[in-house]
């Protein structure tokens, strides 16, 4: 009996491992489909776009020794946008028409190593503005440079083309995006993130000023504080030296330095000098009075000599 409900058990365990494994081999094997299918569609998708890639640089290089025309968008003459655009058109992709439009569409690019065969690639020169062309491969791309040129092929590692580059536009052909509305959004919308960041420094500026202002300020504070303070310490040490040498002249000072304000102050200084100028008055009159009965005294004197004389 015991053998056999261990004979059961391991039957239903190898079971349930075999039933496990064949789950785990079916998950395995629907994921291996549909990683293949997703490979075949990226396959064709990247071969239709390698297809009509080919037939757009086909269709740049026939227009090579074409005149630049200021505002040109045809084989009479190209300006550098209008030679964008005319070649685009060429594989059913509808593109905006300046070069600063152009140069935001689509998915951007930033290494030459990324580049593919048919991406729209953007320069920006600081007095010249925009400039757009389409890369053709092996660090090269194709464009209507300027006035008195013709279309041509030019390297980007040109020194002037290397430090004007911004990178390069991948446009998915047939996807029948707008990109013209795609151009207009993106073109506002970041021209009010610019705005913002104008907004935010002008703020940090004027918070900077302030506190600088505050700054200079508490330091011209603290700097008259400091002087006062300075000039107190200077008094102090200058009565100090005047009561060790002379008493009563220490408690002048001192008296001097205690401040009169107003009417009262005025007062008791006119009655000061009043009081020392009457107390010399009187002083010169004592002294007047005692040398005149000094001289009467020396005179009587002096009569009563000449009578015990005679």
């Amino acid at each position: 009996m015991g053998k056999g409900l261990k004979l059961c058990a391991l039957l239903l365990g190898c079971g349930l491992a075999f039933g496990c494994a064949a789950q785990k081999s079916g998950e395995a094997a629907e994921q291996a489909r549909v990683e293949r299918f997703r490979h075949s569609y990226e396959a064709s998708l990247n071969q239709e776009q390698e297809l009509a890639g080919q037939k757009l640089l086909q269709h740049a290089r026939s227009a090579i020794g074409t005149p630049y025309v200021l505002g040109g968008s045809n084989p009479g003459g190209f300006d550098c946008s209008g030679f964008v655009l005319w070649a685009y058109k060429n594989v059913g992709v509808k593109l905006p028409r300046t070069a600063r439009e152009q140069s935001v569409v689509g998915e951007s690019v930033r290494n030459i190593e990324d580049m593919r065969a048919g991406d729209i690639v953007a320069f920006r020169h600081p007095k010249r503005g925009y400039h757009t062309g389409i890369y053709v491969g092996d660090g090269k791309f194709i464009h209507s440079p300027r006035k008195r040129t013709r279309v041509r092929i030019n390297s980007l590692s040109d020194p002037y083309f290397s430090k004007t580059l911004l990178g390069a536009r991948r446009v998915s052909i047939g996807s029948g995006e707008n990109l013209v509305a795609q151009a207009e959004t993106r073109l506002a919308s970041y021209a009010e993130t610019r705005e913002a960041r104008k907004g935010g420094k002008a703020t940090s500026v004027a918070s900077a000023a302030k506190g600088k202002k505050s700054a200079q300020a508490k330091a011209s504070k603290t700097s008259r504080v400091s002087k006062s303070a300075a000039k107190s310490g200077k008094a102090a040490k200058a009565g100090k030296a005047i009561s060790k040498k002379s008493p009563k002249k220490a408690a002048s000072v001192a008296s001097a330095q205690k401040p009169v304000s107003g009417q009262n102050g005025k007062l008791a200084k006119a009655g000061s000098v009043k009081a020392k100028a009457t107390a010399s008055k009187t002083t010169a009159a004592k002294s007047t009075a005692s040398r005149k009965s000094g001289h009467k005294t020396v005179s009587s004197l002096s009569s009563k000599t000449s009578r015990n004389r005679s």
